[in-house]
């Protein structure tokens, strides 16, 4: 039973319009991140005034960017590899190897997100002293990031299968800008 052209359209529509979200979404936390850091350093060494809250918040802006980007590296390629052997394997094998290595992401990510659940079950009533928040409003990245590095994971294993296009990442991987420079 194959799947129908229907089917992928709409598959490639939702992959699409979740990198689009991501997109947008942090660049405007580096953005948060940047001028949240620029300023609370500013207003501490001018002015010897500290906020709690926002040093807290600009602290959760960092993990949720990390733990988001992470799930966006495995949709980007970008996550780390060590390849050594891989990249001596026939084409082939190379794609038996990265199927199996997302499956490996996949199964890693849903323990992760079934303890995260249980981990904000048990500890996210806690209130922040600083900022008045229950921590598991700040918790609530990890479930989501292993969420989100499933589905990459689960199209980069479809994308072996059925057409997915790459995604538009606004920027060069390291290989093209070597290619590049060595083409110069």
């Amino acid at each position: 039973m194959g799947v129908s052209s229907k089917g992928v359209v709409h598959m490639v529509k939702v992959i699409k319009a979740v990198d689009k979200v991501f997109s947008i979404i942090l660049p405007l936390m580096v953005g948060f991140l940047a001028v949240g850091v620029i300023g609370t350093v500013f207003l501490r060494y001018l002015f010897s005034i500290s906020f709690g809250w926002l040093e807290e918040f600009l602290t959760m802006a960092f993990v949720e960017i990390v733990f988001i980007g992470s799930a966006v590296c495995i949709r980007e390629h970008q996550h780390i590899a060590i390849s050594m052997f891989v990249d001596k394997l026939p084409e082939k094998k190379k794609r038996v190897a990265d199927m199996a290595v997302m499956i490996v992401i996949a199964l890693v990510s849903v323990v992760m997100l079934i303890y995260s659940i249980n981990w904000i079950y048990m500890v996210g009533g806690t209130i922040s002293p600083t900022s008045g928040i229950r921590k598991g409003v700040y918790y609530i990245t990890v479930p989501i990031s292993a969420f989100f590095s499933i589905f990459y994971a689960i199209v980069e294993i479809v994308g072996n299968f059925v057409s997915i296009p790459k995604p538009e990442t606004g920027y060069q991987s390291d290989d093209a800008i070597l290619k590049e420079e060595s083409a110069k």
